[in-house]
């Protein structure tokens, strides 16, 4: 079986596909590699892996949402946007910015008709700048909608100088805005921005009191949770799910407290490594040692080990249908 055959036949024997996105960089040549892993097992055995090899050069994936995936090529550095079960893609208009990105970010506004809309984070000329005695670092930021197929640039994005974003972080996305964690000194908080319509904005707020200091930065995640921002957090075997009640006040709630089995995680991993991803409200998935993943199932702390050839960097949650659509809104 070719490598792009198993991913084809698995896709036209699925009505919708669930399971996470992984890239991975070669050892050998550096570039990326992206394969698929489900939270079934004989899915993970029974198909190839590899998930992009359809398009027409190799690529890094910049963003995922509801299916979709943004993309890069680095030479020449062409962009594009793609969906994987069904083998389209299309190239995007590039930015008109020439420094490099800092992170990026991508939602499906609308399935029918399809809008989504991909917000880029780059360096700016002048990184810094100062406003009464303050030191500030300016991101430049541009938004791309499928609706008119280009670019705008947007409003610079200034930070306090102190503020470290955690770009090496997924973003959570839920009520508009896309979510990173920041530091500030030993303080964690919440980078939030906004992507309506004309309405792109942003801003920082705190965690859970509780979860504001701590120096085990690895193992907060910011996730999605039935509709709302959610903060996991790992200490030891203790792992907290807290939920954003009310978004207008910053209101959060702790909802559930999962005690983790230390016997599975020494078997399969040696130690309690940080979360991942959530994929449902009672699987996560964690990456092990010895290019392993774990999905960990909290009702009774079971665990289904996938082994990949290469070590994963990023993860990425892909749920899609296999049904056709036109990306060009």
């Amino acid at each position: 079986m070719t490598q792009g055959s198993g991913w084809k036949s698995f896709c036209k024997r699925s009505d919708t596909v669930s399971g996470f996105l992984i890239q991975s960089q070669s050892q050998i040549d550096g570039k990326h590699i992206q394969t698929f892993v489900s939270v079934d097992n004989k899915a993970n055995k029974n198909f190839s892996h590899a998930i992009l090899d359809f398009l027409p050069v190799p690529v890094k994936i910049e963003a995922v949402s509801q299916g979709l995936v943004f993309c890069v090529n680095h030479e020449p550095r062409d962009y594009f946007i793609c969906k994987p079960t069904t083998l389209q893609w299309e190239k995007l208009p590039n930015p008109k910015t020439r420094f490099l990105t800092s992170m990026t970010a991508m939602a499906v506004l609308s399935s029918k008709p399809l809008r989504y809309k991909i917000i880029r984070f780059s360096s700016h000329k002048n990184p810094f700048s100062k406003f009464k005695s303050r030191l500030y670092y300016n991101m430049t930021c541009e938004a791309f909608d499928s609706n008119t197929w280009a670019w705008k640039r947007l409003k610079n994005v200034s930070l306090p100088y102190c503020v470290l974003l955690g770009i090496d972080q997924p973003y959570a996305t839920s009520c508009g805005a896309f979510y990173w964690l920041v530091r500030l000194a030993r303080i964690n908080q919440v980078f939030a921005f906004y992507y309506g319509d004309d309405k792109e904005s942003w801003e920082i707020f705190n965690l859970p009191p509780p979860m504001e200091e701590s120096d085990r930065f690895d193992y907060k995640k910011l996730v999605e949770y039935q509709g709302r921002l959610a903060l996991i957090i790992c200490e030891r075997e203790v792992m907290d799910l807290w939920v954003m009640e009310n978004h207008e006040k910053k209101l959060w709630s702790k909802r559930k407290t999962w005690t983790l089995s230390t016997k599975v995680f020494k078997q399969v991993a040696g130690y309690i490594p940080p979360l991942t991803a959530l994929y449902k409200s009672d699987i996560a998935l964690i990456k092990g040692r010895d290019k392993k993943l774990i999905f960990y199932k909290f009702e009774d702390s079971s665990a289904n080990v996938v082994s990949l050839e290469n070590q994963p960097h990023e993860v990425s949650k892909l749920q899609s249908d296999s049904e056709k659509v036109n990306l060009r809104g």
